[in-house]
């Protein structure tokens, strides 16, 4: 079983480069100066809607899920239910979808990633009871996935992340602790009106919902328009090419 290094965003924590060089600091080494640098650091992108429209969107999305996914009484323990994959295409999400998009557009915008359009392909609704998880796992054949908390009660608000490095596996020394510098899944902690983005090839996993209520979250995933035209053509340039036959 892997340790959780539990994250809330909420609060100031340290970043592993300080913590290297709060550790050096102490010592007495000849090294004028060590850090700790990161490499190819894995991303997630956190938004936190203002309390009273998040009241607000979360009410309603709420009275929509109950009308168009049925009444039904609360799950049995251990058990969740899911909307079809389309959720993005009813007007009672609309306002939603459209920051769903604002915030993907603007990742995609920071990444720097060039691009024509991109499009949600696929929007559910996710209703977990009391002791209900979700595995491990990836969403396939997208470049960007997300998740809004719309209802989070106690014991409810967490997602976990797993490094993504295979090779982490290879060697699994024990620890005096865990931090920043020998995690392997961080759990990150989440409450409603909180949208979280990140690669959709990151794996990831819902903690079981200890608590008494369900817990009720809208995912969605990212994909560019016209990858075929964008993204899958080589990046280098050749000789051109002339139309017509040479002549000897």
């Amino acid at each position: 079983m892997h340790e959780l290094l539990n994250v809330n965003f909420g609060k100031r924590f340290f970043s592993a480069r300080f913590f290297y060089e709060v550790i050096f600091a102490i010592g007495k080494y000849m090294f004028e100066k060590a850090i700790a640098q990161p490499l190819f650091p894995t991303h997630i992108w956190i938004h936190c809607l203002k309390d009273q429209e998040a009241k607000r969107i979360n009410k309603s999305a709420v009275g929509s899920l109950s009308r168009m996914m049925g009444c039904a009484s609360a799950e049995p323990r251990g058990g969740s239910r899911q909307s079809s994959q389309n959720l993005h295409c009813f007007p009672e999400f609309a306002e939603l979808v459209g920051i769903f998009n604002h915030a993907s557009r603007a990742v995609l915008d920071t990444m720097r990633v060039k691009y024509e359009a991109f499009e949600i392909t696929g929007c559910w609704a996710n209703i977990a009871g009391s002791g209900a998880s979700h595995a491990m796992h990836t969403h396939a054949n997208n470049f960007l996935s997300g998740v809004y908390y719309v209802q989070t009660p106690p014991g409810t608000g967490a997602i976990c992340f797993q490094d993504p490095r295979d090779q982490r596996d290879i060697i699994q020394p024990r620890f005096e602790e865990t931090n920043q510098f020998n995690i392997v899944v961080q759990q990150v902690a989440v409450e409603a009106g909180t949208l979280i983005i990140f690669p959709s090839w990151l794996k990831h996993s819902v903690p079981t919902n200890t608590g008494q209520d369900e817990r009720i979250s809208i995912s969605f995933n990212v994909m560019f328009s016209d990858y075929a035209k964008t993204i899958s053509p080589p990046r280098w340039s050749g000789i051109p090419l002339q139309s017509g036959s040479s002549s000897t």
